[in-house]
């Protein structure tokens, strides 16, 4: 009966989960919001989880997004952030002929590393690409890269590849919106890296060569002259364009405690509106994202902790045939405004489930895996553990395998064995028994008389 009770309950949170206003599926609302980039992002800087996403893992030219890695790679190599810096001849005449985005630097200037990470994270300036990496492995450019190759590997970024720090269209040099988002969400754990993306503007000190001078950032989104890029919640971010690559932004935005990273790759750069005037459709499209999950998305529990989600046979126990499966603990994700119990789903994963548990089953044993759907999508795995202890009983487990014992092919075979043995024994017990009564008894004869005289 009880598992009856917990099939209706499963049915009527299913049929619940359809009827949930508008805004049931995220990609369906990713859709409605009209985008225009190849690639996108929305994912949850607090805990990994991702609202959106579209082409995510799809492997694209990174163009000035690159500039993340390289920043990453030189935070990680130097802490002195005061160190001077020097421009070298090299590191400008690499880039001539290649239509670089520059920042004006020149052979034999001296900026601090600081100063030069603005210049590479602000202005985008591609010499200051090449003097960084000069700079850390004393003009071994091999040994740059292979940092940089190095720390995806470590992050986990399987889709991404470097073969120079600035992004410079390269056929061997690529990355994924997914892989964007992981590299930014740990740039932004160095403080200097997450100082300098938030800001819209920042004054160079003047160096051996130029006066103080101000440096703007090519993330619009941060710029409130720009209204059709500007979004309010933007605290920081990255861009990049070439040709291969298109319009390309990664940002973070913050709101009520919220933080998401949103990317965008692959843009347009048309007259979306027919303005006359050409938009940036990676910038647009972020903040289209942003804008929609502060209105609509919320942290809320999914999970309760007492709520039985299952219940699978148990053997050997004193007074129960089933164990009951409740969630592990309480489990918070990203789900529209106003959403409750009845829009989620709670099941098991079936590969995960066993056909039975043997008790004893100690409270809170893991037994097995499930996952909340909210609108036929898996949000979030779980695991599913016993509700309560369940304790052996002596009785029942030597009955049962007793009983298996017995309806074994094994036992069958053995106890024919052992009748078959006792029927051999038997038979040649029979037959010594017969032939030493023959031997022990004979019919006296006149001769046996005659020899006892």
């Amino acid at each position: 009966m009880r598992k009856v009770i917990c099939s209706i309950l499963c049915a009527v949170t299913v049929i619940l989960s359809v009827f949930i206003p508008a805004g049931a599926a995220y990609d369906a609302e990713m859709e409605k919001l009209g985008l225009y980039s190849e690639c996108l992002l929305l994912m949850s800087a607090d805990n990994g989880e991702v609202i959106f996403a579209k082409n995510e893992t799809m492997q694209s030219a990174p163009a000035s997004l690159t500039k993340i890695v390289t920043a990453c790679v030189v935070l990680e190599n130097c802490s002195d952030l005061t160190a001077p810096v020097t421009v070298t001849e090299q590191s400008l005449h690499e880039l001539d002929g290649t239509g670089s985005s520059l920042g004006g630097l020149k052979a034999g200037e001296t900026l601090s590393l600081y100063d030069m990470l603005c210049c590479l994270l602000l202005q985008s300036a591609n010499e200051a690409a090449t003097t960084l990496a000069n700079y850390v492995t004393n003009g071994d450019r091999a040994a740059f890269i292979a940092k940089m190759n190095e720390l995806a590997e470590r992050l986990g970024c399987t889709d991404s590849h470097f073969v120079n720090p600035h992004g410079l269209d390269d056929e061997d040099q690529y990355v994924s919106a997914e892989n964007i988002a992981k590299f930014f969400k740990y740039a932004l754990e160095f403080p200097a890296f997450a100082e300098i993306v938030g800001k819209n503007s920042y004054t160079l000190p003047a160096t051996n060569m130029q006066g103080e001078r101000t440096i703007h950032s090519t993330n619009f989104m941060l710029n409130s002259a720009y209204k059709d890029y500007y979004c309010k919640y933007v605290k920081g971010g990255k861009t990049g364009t070439t040709s291969q690559a298109g319009r390309c932004v990664v940002t973070l935005a913050s709101n009520d405690g919220y933080n998401y990273i949103g990317v965008a790759m692959r843009s347009i750069f048309e007259d979306v509106d027919r303005d006359g005037v050409e938009e940036n459709g990676a910038f647009l499209d972020c903040k289209k994202m942003f804008e929609w999950a502060f209105k609509n998305i919320r942290l809320v529990a999914v999970c309760d902790p007492e709520k039985i989600v299952a219940e699978i046979p148990v053997k050997y126990a004193r007074t129960t045939d089933f164990v009951s499966l409740v969630p592990a603990e309480t489990v918070y994700s990203l789900v529209p405004t106003g959403t409750d119990s009845g829009s989620l789903l709670i099941e098991t994963i079936p590969d995960t489930v066993p056909e039975s548990v043997n008790a004893p089953i100690k409270e809170r044993q893991v037994i097995c895996k499930g996952r909340v759907l909210y609108a036929g999508k898996v949000i979030r795995e779980i695991d599913l553990v016993s509700r309560s202890q369940i304790k052996r009983s002596f009785f029942a487990f030597i009955g049962t395998e007793l009983q298996a014992l017995f309806g074994s092919w094994i036992f069958r075979i053995a106890v024919v064995a052992v009748l078959a043995a006792l029927i051999v024994l038997l038979v040649l017990r029979s037959r010594r028994v017969k032939a030493k009564r023959s031997g022990s008894f004979r019919v006296l004869n006149y001769n046996d008389f005659k020899n006892l005289k």
